[in-house]
């Protein structure tokens, strides 16, 4: 099967989207700003929901799960992350003349627990978060369930108070490895999965009004944007409005990338990203662990004043990712974990398999 290139370029919008609204998090904790606020509404009331609800839309619950297939995609690029995280946080402690000890206790506890944010409801202390990886780890539990709900009757039924049972036992305890947050992903790959087997976007095809309907209950959620964190299970303010936003948000940048797709250039460059979307997702998460952005920040601001920080965080940042998620493309081995059609070319040439 050929890749159908605006998925791609959509999943390019939205890791650019992470890198983006993790800038404003940290602009907005050095300077308190609408700019980066707004940002932030609109990064999070999507980015993470349409990953897991395309991841969705390409599986296949009634198969069976394939358990090293997943680990290696999914389980082994975390502990690679992780090591790497370890790896970087100890060589800056080195250069600040901080303990090394202290800091790899508390980023391997991080690494161990796997949330994707600092929670005072953990079985024990974690003092820091694993940040964006947890994605992973989520994504890994997510799949495992839709799979063996999909062989239950009412699938719906279960994969509902799977939800149900995620978001609210995470309101009390948050449990190690994110499998709370897998809990409730599921829900969103199994609208995916829904959205393929009824043609959802055939249907938007032939009734077009129903993309201004996405549109304006996206931007609704924008405006009114209450929070979002699917790493803690927090939908924010507006719950409802949250899951029901990311929903309309993620059609509406499926069909902007469809129309990005029509512009050769642009879409080329979108759908390379979207294609690399895991390596940059890793890499980023790195460099966002590893680097004292905080400390960066006021020099970008000294030296461009002009340009909101939120943006400048953004350009000095997504360079890095690129080049680094290049490197990885050429590293033996471990490049099929972070690539998965690598791995797939490698099986289709072994096969024999032509496109």
């Amino acid at each position: 099967m050929q890749r159908i290139r605006f998925f791609d370029i959509a999943k390019g919008i939205a890791i650019l989207a992470v890198i983006l609204g993790h800038s404003a998090i940290e602009t907005n904790l050095f300077v308190p700003h609408r700019t980066a606020q707004i940002v932030l509404s609109i990064c999070f009331s999507f980015h993470m929901p349409l990953f897991f609800i395309l991841s969705g839309y390409f599986m296949h619950p009634e198969r069976r799960f394939r358990w090293m297939k997943e680990a290696k995609q999914l389980l082994f690029t975390y502990v690679v992350t992780a090591l790497c995280v370890l790896v970087g946080v100890t060589c800056m402690a080195t250069l600040d003349h901080e303990s090394r000890a202290i800091a790899l206790r508390q980023w391997g506890m991080a690494a161990i627990y796997g949330s994707g944010d600092i929670s005072n409801l953990t079985l024990w202390r974690v003092d820091l978060r694993i940040g964006a990886i947890w994605f992973l780890l989520a994504l890994f539990w997510a799949r495992l369930l839709l799979h063996c709900l999909a062989r239950l009757p009412y699938t719906p039924v279960w994969v509902s108070l799977c939800f149900a049972v995620g978001y609210v036992s995470a309101q009390y305890v948050l449990l190690p490895w994110s499998i709370q947050a897998g809990m409730c992903a599921a829900a969103f790959l199994y609208l995916g999965y829904l959205a393929k087997k009824c043609d959802v976007l055939g249907v938007v095809k032939r009734f077009p009004f129903a993309w201004a309907i996405a549109f304006i209950i996206w931007v609704v959620d924008i405006m009114f944007f209450g929070g979002m964190s699917m790493a803690v299970n927090n939908y924010g303010s507006r719950p409802v409005l949250a899951v029901i936003g990311s929903i309309a948000g993620t059609l509406c940048v499926v069909g902007i990338s469809q129309l990005i797709d029509r512009v050769p250039a642009l879409g080329s460059v979108l759908s390379r990203i979207g294609q690399a979307s895991l390596a940059i997702l890793c890499v980023h998460l790195i460099e966002d662990d590893v680097l004292p952005w905080q400390m960066y920040l006021g020099t970008l601001r000294m030296l461009f004043p002009q340009i909101p920080l939120v943006l400048l965080s953004f350009i000095v940042r997504l360079p890095i990712d690129l080049i680094g998620a290049a490197l990885l493309y050429h590293v033996p081995v471990i490049n099929e974990w972070f690539y998965p059609q690598l791995a797939k070319r490698k099986f289709e040439a072994s096969s024999g398999i032509k496109h």
